[in-house]
């Protein structure tokens, strides 16, 4: 022991310079973790819900005004001794309530769910709801708290609300005596007025709002795609995993071709002859006039793959035959299993017929 220390400092000293991958990219999502703004899709609803007001609002005071109409005629009549006095003005009010506010809510979550999808994609994934040990740690909560996300999203907010009060301030200030003098105005068109001023404030603090989810969710994108970088060495790494190990291909590639091999050799012992070069190929050829067409080849190779075939050749007293045309057309034309082309007929019968006449003679 010298206590010299040994690691691998690509480790410590690569950066994250690679955008992710699509891979990647599809594991954060599957973990809930994408770039989205939430302040975008409370601009979007209180906007939807603002226009829905400025169109729909006479029909929804309307429908408000007979509610409160019935419900105050009901309870002043006599009939409140009776027990079921009370459904008249509940139903009154279920029915306002259908009308007015269900469309309204419907149409907000539409928007919602719209402007979501469109920030996101669409994707169901149930892993951000998993249980994991790791979120009742103190120290990951503590992390979170005063981590740099968290100082930027305390950052904009208190720029949201500076800025909402600036506008609140300067509206109110430009419209101060209009507010004292509105007293003044019969009920009905001083209501109006208010309604209109109320209504024009609203809508250009959601406008200032909508600007900045906008650009809230430019920085949540920006921040998304640099948390996900990642090193060429993990880039490299996702390679093998999605391509294979090279080392792990090669080797099994190399266990199939001895496979095939082994396959190959077993077939040998039912080759009717063997065609060499006369020592750097050889190629086995089976012939059976009942059940073939045409001779096929049940083996072939070359060097220490043909010095084996010709060993189990030998071993089975199945003729040897050199013909170096003959193997080297074989070699080159025919895989192992194919019959012999038809330019090669002539010259594998001569083979074949040399060797019937061997075993006759024998």
């Amino acid at each position: 022991m010298n206590g010299t220390f040994f690691f691998d400092i690509q480790f410590f000293g690569e950066e994250r310079t690679e955008p992710a991958t699509p891979r990647k990219r599809g594991k954060e999502r599957d973990e809930g973790r994408v770039a989205k703004s939430q302040d975008l899709n409370a601009a979007v609803v209180i906007i939807t819900a603002l226009l829905i007001f400025y169109w729909l609002g006479l029909m929804m005071w309307r429908r408000l005004h007979v509610m409160f109409r019935v419900t105050m005629n009901h309870i002043s009549s006599p009939l409140m001794d009776d027990g079921a006095w009370w459904v008249r003005p509940l139903a009154s009010a279920a029915g306002t309530y259908a009308v007015v506010w269900v469309p309204l809510g419907l149409i907000c979550a539409l928007f919602a769910v719209v402007i979501l999808v469109y920030q996101v994609g669409f994707k169901i994934t149930f892993k951000p709801f998993e249980f994991k040990i790791s979120k009742f740690n103190p120290i990951n909560g503590l992390k979170k708290i005063f981590s740099l996300r968290t100082i930027v999203e305390l950052a904009k907010g208190i720029l949201k609300a500076l800025i909402l009060f600036g506008i609140l301030y300067i509206a109110f200030r430009s419209e101060a005596d209009l507010l004292m003098t509105i007293m003044m105005y019969p009920l009905d068109k001083g209501a109006g007025i208010l309604m209109e001023r109320m209504w024009n404030l609203a809508m250009r603090m959601a406008v200032v709002l909508l600007l900045i989810a906008f650009a809230d969710y430019a920085y949540q994108k920006w921040e998304f795609e640099k948390s996900i970088k990642m090193s060429k060495h993990e880039v490299k790494e996702e390679f093998k995993q999605m391509e294979g190990d090279p080392l792990v291909k090669r080797r099994i590639r190399q266990k199939q071709r001895e496979m095939a091999q082994q396959r190959m050799m077993g077939d040998v012992p039912k080759a009717d002859v063997v065609v060499t070069n006369p020592t750097h190929i050889a190629v086995a050829i089976q012939y059976d006039q009942q059940s073939m067409s045409a001779p096929i080849v049940v083996a072939k190779g070359e060097d220490f793959i043909a010095q084996k075939i010709r060993e189990v050749a030998e071993e089975h007293d199945i003729p040897v035959i050199e013909n170096p045309p003959l193997a080297r057309a074989l070699m080159q034309q025919v895989e192992v299993g194919e019959t012999i082309p038809e330019e090669l007929y002539v010259s594998v019968a001569e083979v074949l017929a040399f060797v019937y006449k061997l075993k006759k003679s024998a």
